[in-house]
């Protein structure tokens, strides 16, 4: 019974682990390297977020902002540095919406505090001061912390793909052969090779995506993931960032990651990517199995 409330606890988290307070990630780096970072922002309340402010600090060289799926974005310099960057995009109550940025951070360790501000339709707006440890010896990736909400307001003022690798020291123990399983599902993916993927699925998984659930493995294969990797040519699909915890039954845990997807579908060209977290148990003979999947709210839909 400890495990089913273990899991059932998970399933109530999904929404928090999905859209946490607004953070930024990693937790921690090294210092004095190229570092690519996720913005991560929910809208907690009931109006909607219009707009994301981040404000680069001192010391912190921003080389690349990525232009995010659906949305825009607008970069403040001073001279030839990046300053502030802004993004603009509608994210309905309780979803949320990722941006990245790549940066060289500071020579020295120490941290790094960051200056974001959430706007909201009503013209109101709120402060976060998320922050990353730069160390040597980074900590294995995690989920995210809670951010705290800033005492004042910040100055709000901002003006008008290669992304470097993420820098994160690799899992460790049941964690790194979680990683390891999840690299070999992803190579079935692009394999497209159906059979595979089903060990990787505990036959009554529950699958939230592109808006729709999809309960068991014979209904999304069937439905879903059958036909797309039928139709899907040129296929690239992969993850990146993937925070990974164990929890302290070791036969419950959850991955958190950036998935990306890449295909011809006959004349159309798909480009999609978002958040994507997943629920995961250990059965009776020591294999993983995938019990619920959520991807973000962003759906695999043709690039324009």
């Amino acid at each position: 019974m400890k495990r089913f409330s273990v899991l059932a606890a998970l399933l109530v988290m999904i929404p928090a682990l999905a859209s946490a307070h607004v953070s930024v990630s990693p937790r921690e780096a090294k210092p004095g390297i190229q570092q690519q970072y996720t913005v991560r922002v929910p809208t907690e309340g009931q109006v909607a977020t219009t707009a994301v402010y981040l404000q680069v600090p001192e010391g912190v060289t921003v080389t690349d902002v990525p232009q995010p799926d659906g949305a825009t974005h607008e970069v403040k310099k001073d001279g030839n540095r990046i300053v502030a960057i802004t993004w603009t995009r509608d994210i309905p109550p309780k979803q949320s919406a990722q941006f990245l940025f790549t940066a060289n951070n500071p020579a020295a360790a120490g941290q790094i505090s960051w200056k974001v501000q959430q706007r909201f339709a009503d013209g109101t707006s709120r402060d976060w001061t998320p922050g990353t440890k730069l160390t040597e010896t980074p900590a294995a990736p995690s989920v995210a912390p809670v951010a705290t909400p800033a005492a004042a307001p910040a100055d709000a003022q901002a003006a008008g793909h290669t992304a470097a690798g993420h820098q994160m020291l690799p899992p460790s123990g049941e964690a790194a052969v979680i990683e390891k399983w999840l690299a070999e599902y992803d190579a079935a993916f692009n394999a497209k090779d159906l059979d595979k993927l089903g060990t990787f699925y505990h036959p009554d998984v529950t699958i939230y995506e592109g808006g729709g659930i999809d309960n068991g493995w014979a209904k999304y294969r069937d439905g879903h993931l059958g036909p797309e990797l039928k139709a899907f040519e040129n296929l690239q699909f992969g993850h990146s960032n993937r925070q990974i915890h164990v929890l302290g039954d070791g036969k419950t845990a959850y991955a958190v990651s950036t998935y990306s997807l890449k295909a011809k579908m006959g004349e159309r060209t798909i480009d999609s990517g978002g958040l994507e977290t997943l629920i995961l148990v250990k059965g009776a003979d020591g294999v993983w199995k995938i019990r619920h999947s959520h991807t973000s709210s962003r759906p695999r839909r043709p690039a324009q």
